[in-house]
């Protein structure tokens, strides 16, 4: 890969992933007034139910690519060289875990969503959809605790680090199935094409990587000696 195009797309990776920063502090500031989310909620303009669907497509794709260049990073061989996949992977991560927040405190502030700061982070409390929020709940425990060993990671065993970031594909699955069972839009073709497509590179991916990992096990294995 060129340095030109590599230097581009770190760039890309950089722009982007400050462009969701801002985008989640400021739906952050948005709401942090009780008063002013109680007056917006009670219009008939759905703009924080808007603002926190929105926040919740943002997560899983941010979670998506962050899962997809990590699988990526993690290759022998890639199309893209492995400290840009890296830090793509890094940039994309940060976004999912604001995105979560921004998720969450969006839908909490808005009194139609019946969804309580408890129910938030304490799976089947909610009184309404209780198992698609307690996925939910589920898969944010994971990306926290992902996110936070890989800050920690020089502090961390090893072993203990890869067994803990090897729970991020289970992650990825339970967002999965949160987005298709507590979102309102399952129903739309497009979205459903969004879930579908998006799982069905993510699964490529993780395949060819477990039969690329096979494979180089298989030729480093030593020959039978001769009897």
């Amino acid at each position: 890969m060129s340095t030109a195009f590599g230097d581009a797309l770190r760039a890309f990776a950089r722009a982007t992933g400050w462009a969701l920063l801002i985008l989640a502090a400021s739906m952050l500031l948005f709401t942090a007034s009780a008063q002013t989310a109680t007056t917006i909620s009670s219009t008939d303009a759905p703009v924080l139910w808007w603002a926190g669907r929105s926040s919740g497509f943002v997560a899983y794709l941010a979670l998506w690519l962050s899962m997809l260049f990590g699988t990526l990073a993690s290759a022998k061989s890639t199309l893209l060289d492995r400290k840009l996949t890296m830090e793509l992977h890094r940039q994309w991560s940060l976004a999912a875990v604001i995105a979560t927040v921004a998720h969450i405190v969006l839908l909490v502030v808005n009194e139609h969503s019946e969804l309580s700061w408890l129910s938030s982070v304490v799976p089947f409390t909610a009184e309404r959809l209780t198992g698609a929020t307690a996925v939910g709940v589920f898969a944010l425990w994971g990306l926290v605790l992902v996110e936070a060993t890989s800050l920690l990671q020089r502090r961390v065993p090893y072993g203990a680090w890869r067994a803990i970031h090897g729970l991020a594909f289970g992650t990825m699955l339970l967002a999965l199935v949160h987005s298709v069972m507590a979102g309102t839009d399952t129903s739309v073709l497009a979205v459903r094409a969004l879930y579908a497509v998006t799982a069905a590179i993510l699964g490529g991916a993780i395949a060819g990587r477990a039969t690329s990992a096979v494979l180089g096990a298989t030729r480093r294995r030593p020959a039978p000696s001769a009897a």
